[in-house]
């Protein structure tokens, strides 16, 4: 524990001396909950170096009670800039839009970002919840698990896969919060179907297998949300600023989710609902917990 805890100290004050050559100052903050149910508060800094290079700290993680207080959020963040002597160098705070989050940071003196990829990921999440595919997902799932949590039935599928001289890859299975690994799913289901089909015809089992229709919803489930994979990757960018690319992803967005002739009804409501945005249906909710964010969306929809 002696050297973590050196290796510790060495390593925070080498980012106080850069951090006290840097003149503004961004953070970022996350509140996240662990595996035993624990939470916390990341806290990261972000600024640019003399070099014009984007450079991203991870300040603290914060162990938080269960319920965060907006009171209670302000004082946290305003600790570790204290803890950092970079309270005056900071400019502005980037969180999710969550109220609370939100609240906090207007009861400081600092401008409040939120989060746009975290506003494309909720607007994702609300879209495939009521839009139809559930039941060709739930399908999908269990054709996953059926080949994952047996190793005689994933070798049958591997010896289908050379047969059709396809790629050997094992399917993914999604975890249902995380959408983008619901498309990494659904991609890697559909890129296998024939051998898929092949291995289950060899075996005996009582899986329902998704009918042509439902194969038909995963093609189109894997077009609408490979944009959205597109956006937030590049909202999460490192190596940049990704302000600038904020309005052009969205204006992208729009346009991807423009409903079609051509589009079944299950595509429309989804492109529907998506175009709405991520919080509550009332648009005065949604400006109250998210301004900036709301503004920018109706930008977008009327372009």
């Amino acid at each position: 524990m002696t050297k973590i805890h050196e290796l510790y100290e060495n390593e925070k004050e080498k980012r106080k001396e850069v951090l006290a050559q840097v003149n503004h100052i961004a953070l970022t903050g996350d509140h996240w909950t662990s595996v035993s149910n624990n939470n916390y508060l990341g806290v990261t800094a972000h600024f640019i170096s003399d070099t014009w290079e984007l450079k991203s700290f991870a300040l603290t993680i914060l162990k938080t009670e269960e319920r965060h207080f907006a009171e209670a959020c302000k004082e946290q963040f305003l600790s570790v800039a204290r803890k950092w002597d970079i309270e005056g160098k900071t400019t502005t705070i980037g969180t999710d839009s969550a109220r609370n989050m939100v609240a906090a940071i207007r009861l400081t003196r600092y401008e409040h970002m939120n989060c746009v990829a975290h506003m494309v990921q909720r607007s994702v999440t609300v879209s495939l919840a009521d839009s139809g595919f559930v039941n060709a997902l739930a399908k999908a799932r269990k054709v996953v698990g059926h080949f994952k949590h047996s190793p005689a039935n994933a070798t049958e599928l591997s010896t289908q896969q050379v047969s059709l001289g396809k790629k050997q890859e094992p399917l993914i299975q999604d975890v249902s919060t995380r959408w983008n690994s619901t498309l990494e799913m659904v991609k890697c289901v559909s890129r296998n179907k024939e051998a898929v089909i092949a291995a289950l015809d060899n075996q005996e089992h009582k899986l329902v297998l998704p009918t042509a229709a439902e194969w038909d919803k995963l093609q189109r489930l894997e077009t609408l949300l490979e944009p959205c994979r597109y956006v937030t990757e590049l909202l999460g960018g490192e190596a940049y600023v990704s302000c600038s690319v904020v309005l052009p992803s969205l204006c992208h967005l729009r346009l991807k989710m423009e409903a079609c002739d051509e589009d079944p009804a299950y595509v429309v409501r989804f492109k529907t609902k998506f175009k709405r945005g991520p919080s509550s249906p009332s648009r005065t909710a949604q400006q109250c917990m998210a301004p900036d964010c709301y503004s920018f969306w109706i930008l977008v929809s009327k372009t």
